[in-house]
């Protein structure tokens, strides 16, 4: 068979007796790179089983969906960052492309030589060798090259204050810095002694220009006079040092397992991450059969979160948007992350032996990102809660979300946080203060609100409201929540939702008394068993009245009931109230005639909007009130939205320092605008003590945009 068009494999290199080095070396570390991942699949299995991942055929296609649109296609990074996101979209496609392309021409060649003859036919691709060549120097030499100049512009020009992995950065860089050039030089020198050379047999400068990169600088060689021998000298000792960089860079993954792992571990994590609805957390299951509660070790974990740790790439990412740590908070959920898997790395190897009950040296050679602390820590000394990871971190977070929104590799944060709460609280009964407190009212009183002097029924003085005991048949029942019914500066909320039912003739109804805490600040606390006792009571509650559509005005009810309530047999049908409102404006059941004339910055609510992906229903209510104009809080706003700070229970302790729900407030005042709109009792809160720590009180207000909606519709509450 003829000779392949296009670039000679293996030219020059000795090949088939040193080239079958080259084999040897590629076998020799896919065994290393697959001992690495055995032990670490070792590791994991250290974690409990993972019960919410969801049947394999979904999982799949949504998985397919996330790494198409969000690996492959880098949504996550290119929609909230452009540079870094353009960035790591040029080195992921360019070395993508450029193994693929090395790998193709090993087989084309070799089936050429070895097979082909018997078979009687080629590879498809190699009749268009030429034409494959200027695909791979664009989409690889050329966007590998993009990439690598803008990460090092990035890293060391630019300089983000997130970036604290300087020594590695350099290393990585380097190596693919040098890969690249080495890479260009080969192809440059082997063009230059056979298709730009007349003397040689390989002689072919039609074919030359396709490789265009190696071909320009072929030219380079040319023109400076290069001979034959030093050219074929020059070329093999490039060769194997490309060779021998890509040996040392395969070593630096096996034996460190530094970021540039998330290349396996990214689309593994997307794979395997948990179908729950996004604001739910994992339930403890039947606590009475529970021999401990929480996390305490990484045995307590599951192996999806142990798998988290590994995926983490250390980016900062979710750093950027975590508004704990940007008020000053012990709390960065990067290095939480980063402190876990250290702590797992040091761990592993003890409890591996003590799992199996012999010892296993083998394990001692764990591949770690910090391989100090795997020698020198005394683990059996360190905990994992209060050592590992500090009390103060971990009550530090509202449960926002903000970080695993802004995650490009699917870390769930707010799991392992949670997992350790349940174990400070359940077991070792140490929390806050302010927190013990609202638990206890919880317990006691059924809500958070200790120094409350109100019942349920008292914001309905005058309202005339039906209670579901005396009108069980109704389209809705209005779940009111704790802090609309007994905190005194909420109360206008539930008010105007009893104004907006009797406009729309809507038949409704409240539980009064019978209702209490849908337990979210006991479950985000910690206090799971308190949690399981409020949610089963509702469920037997809401039940016994047949399952009726429920309407709430916090998100955090709304959030708990819809998406958390299931786990414990509780399916009902429920929406926010901007969810229904708004259809009934769109349905003409509501029509707002008065005209407000203001400006209003509309503040997302973390349960509503990232946990709940309910961003447009409030804007249309506020776009529907004559005179309102709508000012959003970009960027800090929809998916990027910034805590009002009380979520996670948040609300009921103590914050030193830095307010989360002043910065918050700085936000909505460098809009300019009259008035933060909520959908929220909580954030209506929060914004109401932000603004008047400001001392703006005068000129800026925070208004439940369902207040807004009730005054544009001309109706008088009192008289409802």
């Amino acid at each position: 068979m003829p000779d392949l068009p296009g670039r000679p494999e293996y030219w020059n290199i000795g090949y088939p007796f040193l080239g079958v080095l080259v084999y040897l070396t590629m076998g020799v570390l896919m065994v290393a790179l697959t001992y690495a991942f055995w032990t670490r699949f070792r590791v994991w299995q250290l974690g409990r089983a993972t019960p919410d991942m969801g049947p394999w055929g979904s999982r799949i296609s949504r998985s397919i969906r996330l790494m198409g649109l969000d690996i492959f296609g880098h949504r996550r990074f290119i929609k909230r960052e452009l540079y870094p996101g353009l960035m790591h979209f040029f080195l992921f496609w360019g070395f993508i492309i450029l193994i693929f392309a090395t790998t193709l021409g090993a087989l084309e060649w070799n089936w050429h030589k070895y097979i082909a003859p018997y078979v009687g036919f080629e590879i498809p691709t190699v009749y268009a060798r030429n034409q494959f060549s200027l695909l791979w120097d664009i989409g690889g030499g050329v966007f590998a090259s993009i990439g690598l100049i803008m990460a090092a512009w990035r890293r060391y020009v630019i300089k983000p204050a997130r970036l604290n992995t300087f020594v590695d950065d350099g290393i990585i860089l380097s190596l693919i810095g040098l890969l690249l050039i080495s890479g260009f030089l080969t192809e440059g020198l082997r063009i230059a002694v056979t298709e730009l050379n007349p003397q040689s047999e390989l002689y072919d400068p039609s074919s030359a220009p396709w490789s265009f990169i190696g071909y320009l600088i072929a030219l380079m060689f040319r023109s400076g006079g290069i001979t034959e021998y030093g050219g074929e000298v020059s070329h093999f000792i490039i060769y194997w040092m490309h060779v021998i960089l890509v040996t040392l860079s395969y070593i630096y993954v096996t034996f460190r397992f530094t970021k540039i792992a998330h290349i396996f571990f990214a689309p593994l994590n997307a794979l395997l991450r948990s179908d729950r609805p996004l604001g739910a957390l994992r339930s403890m299951g039947d606590i009475e059969t529970l021999e401990r509660f929480g996390a305490s070790e990484i045995t307590d974990l599951t192996w999806k979160q142990l798998l988290d740790y590994d995926a983490c790439t250390n980016c900062g990412r979710c750093e950027d948007q975590c508004p704990a740590y940007a008020s000053g908070k012990p709390l960065s959920p990067r290095k939480l992350i980063q402190d876990m898997k250290k702590y797992m790395v040091a761990r592993a190897p003890q409890l591996i032996e003590d799992r199996n009950g012999k010892s296993e040296p083998w394990i001692r050679l764990l591949p770690s990102d910090d391989l100090e602390i795997a020698k020198t820590t005394n683990t059996e000394s360190i905990s994992m809660v209060s050592g590992a990871i500090a009390e103060d971190v971990l009550w530090s977070c509202t449960t926002c979300r903000a970080c695993m929104e802004a995650c490009p590799v699917f870390i769930e944060h707010i799991d392992t946080i949670v997992d350790m709460r349940r174990y400070l609280v359940m077991e070792e009964a140490k929390m806050p203060s302010t927190a013990e407190a609202a638990l206890l009212s919880m317990e006691q009183r059924g809500h958070p609100w200790k120094g409350t002097t109100f019942t349920r029924t008292d914001w309905t003085e005058g309202l005339n409201v039906p209670l579901m005991a005396d009108k069980p048949e109704i389209e809705v029942l209005f779940w009111v929540g704790c802090t609309g019914a007994l905190e005194q500066t909420s109360q206008a909320i539930p008010k105007a939702m009893a104004s907006v039912f009797k406009l729309a003739k809507v038949k409704y109804a409240i539980l009064g008394n019978e209702e209490t805490c849908s337990g979210d600040p006991a479950r985000r606390m910690g206090n799971e068993y308190l949690y399981q006792i409020m949610a089963e009571q509702n469920i037997a509650t809401i039940n016994n009245y047949g399952k009726p559509k429920i309407v709430t005005i916090c998100p955090h009810c709304f959030n708990t009931i819809k998406n958390e309530y299931p786990q414990f047999g509780g399916e009902f049908e429920v929406l926010h109230y901007t969810e229904f409102v708004a259809d009934l404006i769109k349905d003409g059941r509501l029509k707002p005639i008065k005209t407000i004339d203001t400006t209003l910055a509309y503040h997302d609510s973390c349960y509503l909007g990232r946990h709940n992906r309910i961003f447009d229903p409030p804007r249309d209510i506020v776009n529907s009130i004559p005179g309102i104009t709508l000012v959003e809080m970009e960027p800090r706003n929809r998916e990027r939205g910034f805590c009002c700070g009380a979520g996670g229970g948040r609300m009921w302790m103590d914050e030193p320092g830095t307010k989360v729900n002043h910065i918050r407030t700085e936000h909505f005042l460098e809009t300019e605008a009259e008035i933060i709109g909520t959908s929220c009792p909580f954030c209506l809160q929060m914004m109401n003590e932000g603004i008047g720590s400001k001392g703006v009180t005068e000129t800026r207000k925070a208004k439940d945009i369902l207040e807004l909606l009730v005054e544009s519709l001309g109706n008088d509450v009192s008289d409802s």
